[in-house]
């Protein structure tokens, strides 16, 4: 990796998921002058519409259970029917280019390699942070990254963000992660097994299956670095995407998706009792009060558009060219800037 791939990262700071302001100005009353040059906000235009919504465990996020139980997609007329199940986000994305859906939500660090692929697509949405955890087997010593170099670690899905998101991590102190940890692909149900018997130090996983192994197994496992704290809780890492098809289609459409996305996160947010119910139901490992402490011990579900989303995009493309997963010589304010769209703005 270059020295210019390292610098980048040093050149945009980490931005937090900002909330979105929606204070309205009453018809009539003129706005304050540093306001008069920005454009009004689109408002839902009350169609119904039924979409199919592509999302890789959806029915274990807060946001969509909110969004689904509590009635945010019926307040904007809209009849979702999600595409959800074991696969990761990479296998959402490709059910996407085969059009199975126009809407589709995943990791940002998947969403971005789909998109610097020429995929005809916009992301539109940060739904809400990660919650990525790596966890060390006590019995290994491991007390820093540093000393997992050369050790072996499992991450339950090859294909998904868990990995890339701690290599970025490891990268940023000067560990190359990405070719000096092994990475061993391994079934959910073998790890804590795998674990027991010595054949891996670590695992790398993100919720609800990072805390079951965490907390089924105080003993094995304890949480050595993730995202809930520091600046990486307040980045945004589930986001939505909407083909290009269907933006210039329905452009209303999306508007609609992502303002009930939004009121479910902010409802999910200030309801974690209420929102680990509704995630529980659909979670049989989890029971009710595990739910509600995982949610507790996770960050603010902070929904992001616009100029804030894009900078975070930006981010995100630093750290790809960091890991060697995109050219290094591309601009990331450039590449961020055509892969995202503000729905919310004519």
């Amino acid at each position: 990796m270059s020295h210019q791939g390292l610098s980048s990262v040093s050149r945009r700071a980490l931005l937090g998921g900002a909330a979105i302001a929606t204070t309205a100005t009453a018809a009539g009353l003129l706005l304050a002058p540093q306001f008069r040059h920005r454009h009004p906000r689109l408002q839902p235009d009350g169609t119904y519409r039924k979409l199919r919504l592509g999302w890789a465990g959806a029915e274990h996020c807060p946001v969509f259970a909110a969004a689904q139980q509590k009635g945010f997609f019926a307040h904007y007329n809209l009849d979702i029917e999600v595409v959800s199940s074991s696969a990761n986000g990479h296998e959402t994305l490709d059910a996407m280019q085969n059009k199975a859906f126009d809407y589709a939500v995943a990791s940002a660090l998947i969403w971005i390699q789909y998109l610097n692929n020429a995929m005809p697509a916009r992301l539109v949405l940060g739904v809400q942070p990660g919650n990525f955890r790596l966890l060390v087997r006590r019995s290994s010593g491991i007390t820093r990254l540093d000393q997992l170099m050369g050790r072996t670690v499992a991450i339950p899905d090859r294909n998904a963000a868990d990995k890339l998101f701690f290599a970025v991590m490891m990268r940023r102190k000067g560990l190359d992660a990405m070719n000096r940890i092994t990475w061993q692909d391994m079934p959910f149900e073998q790890i804590s097994e795998a674990a027991q018997a010595q054949k891996i130090e670590a695992v790398a996983a993100h919720d609800p299956y990072a805390w079951q192994l965490l907390h089924d197994h105080p003993d094995l496992f304890t949480e050595l670095v993730g995202s809930n704290t520091g600046h990486y809780a307040e980045r945004t890492s589930l986001v939505m995407g909407v083909s290009d098809a269907a933006l210039a289609e329905d452009p209303a459409a999306a508007t609609a998706l992502v303002l009930a996305l939004m009121d479910a996160a902010h409802w999910a947010d200030t309801h974690r009792d209420e929102a680990a119910t509704l995630i529980a139901d659909d979670t049989p490992a989890l029971s009710s009060d595990s739910a509600r402490a995982m949610l507790h011990s996770e960050p603010l579900i902070r929904p992001v558009t616009g100029s804030a989303f894009r900078d975070q995009i930006a981010q995100y493309c630093d750290e790809l060219q960091l890991i060697g997963l995109m050219p290094d010589l591309e601009d990331s304010a450039a590449l961020a800037h055509n892969f995202t769209r503000n729905v919310l703005h004519a």
